[in-house]
């Protein structure tokens, strides 16, 4: 049995160390501070229309050799996350009262409506017009437990860990969603997954086009917008994609809260299987 464990021997400033992609020997001294600075300032200039040169000369760095470090790090380019980063705060926006489609694209940063609702639906999962309606479900019904599989050669048996300080706060049945993805990211709907309702080992089908294996836990009795837009979840990545056709023993994957550099979870997993 395999323990997955992310963290890079860079201190962060709160003692611990940080998680980065990064194998622990290629975590450069300052590569986590650069990718730190590098998120916050696509976080605070998010609406506007902003470029790897923009961000590079704010940093003072080269654009080919900060791609290279943030894409490295975050599992995503500088601009893959800025723009999944957008239709986060987009999906945020949305779940409050009188907020339409077009305000929150505006908002945002984007230009065009019909691209706004284009990337919103291909990464969410679901227009953007009918995210609100999908929370006012959820508000009224419960999750039932979801298989979502498919036809594979392999399967990997996964378990999740959790530190002991994180237990209090997830109550004790959390919401445990696993599943495999095209891209490290979660964007759009996973390939195959499941829904449980506390921490269960499951059983996932590996396929082809879909190797990047992702986790998250939603705290029992959470409300809509901790299901639909979290601030910052609890996750678990592989490090690495997986490959179908090869054996894999059963995963350990620990939880922990997700870093700032870590691309946000934008698939509404709870409003594509209402219960």
């Amino acid at each position: 049995m395999r323990r997955i464990g992310a963290t890079s021997p860079t201190p962060g400033r709160g003692g611990a160390p940080p998680r980065s992609s990064l194998p622990r020997a290629t975590v450069a001294p300052g590569t986590l501070e650069l990718v730190a600075r590098a998120t916050a300032f696509l976080r605070e200039h998010h609406r506007q229309p902003l470029s790897v040169r923009d961000l590079a000369d704010h940093l003072c760095y080269s654009p080919s050799h900060l791609t290279r470090t943030f894409t490295a790090v975050a599992g995503v380019s500088p601009i893959g996350y800025l723009s999944a980063w957008r239709l986060h705060e987009a999906k945020r926006l949305l779940l409050l009262p009188g907020v339409g489609v077009a305000e929150a694209c505006y908002e945002v940063g984007y230009t065009s409506v019909g691209t706004f609702s284009r990337r919103f639906t291909r990464d969410v999962g679901l227009a953007p017009g009918a995210l609100r309606r999908a929370a006012d479900r959820l508000a009224e019904s419960s999750l039932p437990p979801v298989s979502l599989l498919a036809p594979a050669d392999s399967r990997v048996v996964v378990r999740l860990t959790l530190p002991a300080a994180l237990r209090p706060a997830l109550g004790p049945s959390p919401y445990q969603w696993v599943g495999t993805f095209p891209t490290p990211a979660a964007t759009g709907p996973p390939a195959t997954g499941t829904l449980r309702r506390g921490l269960v080992e499951v059983e996932v089908p590996v396929v082809a086009g879909a190797p990047w294996l992702l986790a998250l836990l939603v705290p029992d009795g959470a409300g809509v917008n901790d299901h639909l837009a979290p601030d910052r979840p609890l996750v678990a990545r592989h490090p690495r994609p997986l490959r179908p056709d090869a054996a894999s023993d059963p995963l350990v994957l620990e939880v922990e809260p997700a870093l700032p550099w870590d691309p946000p979870a934008l698939v509404a997993l709870a409003a594509l299987w209402p219960g």
